[in-house]
């Protein structure tokens, strides 16, 4: 199936072809199903990651952003991960204590920082990558007549779907008024 056909044409478990889905079209709820075990398995990754060295999930978040963004001032991370930036000082520390992050000055505003990876930061980073690539990879295998581009593509669109939900919800009344 190419990705054009992927939206317009989905089997569902009697092999019949549904032109249009929804919520309660069985084949919505097995692809959302594995996705909730696909993201809770990815969380466990993260926490286990995170614990592996000396890290809350939060400072694995922080320390994984910081190694993804170039010029990154703590008010920046503080945004990114939705916390006050006194919050994001206190972690900061602990970050830095710990030899993963430092804080540079910010040659743009002398009244700010820039965090940057710490080589032992980017090592772990990396190792952490590598191990959460190296399990994608097994799970791609496992199904070789998948189309890479299709899954891929599937993912895009769900997230794109997922995200424009919430931002609905956002601006909706609450739910529980309903």
């Amino acid at each position: 199936m190419t990705t054009d056909t992927l939206s317009l044409a989905v089997t569902d478990t009697d092999d019949r072809v549904s032109p249009a889905l929804t919520g309660d079209t069985p084949v919505v709820r097995q692809v959302a199903t594995a996705m909730a075990d696909a993201d809770a398995a990815h969380r466990r990754l993260r926490a286990v990651f995170a614990g592996s060295v000396g890290l809350s999930p939060l400072e694995f978040n922080a320390l994984m952003h910081v190694g993804e963004a170039e010029d990154l001032t703590p008010k920046a991370l503080a945004i990114h991960l939705d916390i006050t930036t006194g919050a994001v000082t206190a972690m900061t520390d602990r970050l830095v204590s710990a030899g993963l992050v430092e804080r540079t000055p910010n040659p743009a505003d002398r009244r700010s920082l820039l965090l940057s990876l710490t080589d032992t930061g980017a090592r772990a980073r990396a190792t952490m990558y590598a191990q959460y690539y190296e399990a994608v990879a097994r799970a791609l295998d496992a199904a070789p007549d998948l189309g890479v581009g299709d899954i891929t593509a599937l993912l895009e669109r769900t997230a794109e779907a997922i995200g424009a939900t919430a931002d609905a919800i956002e601006q909706a009344p609450s739910i529980l008024r309903r």
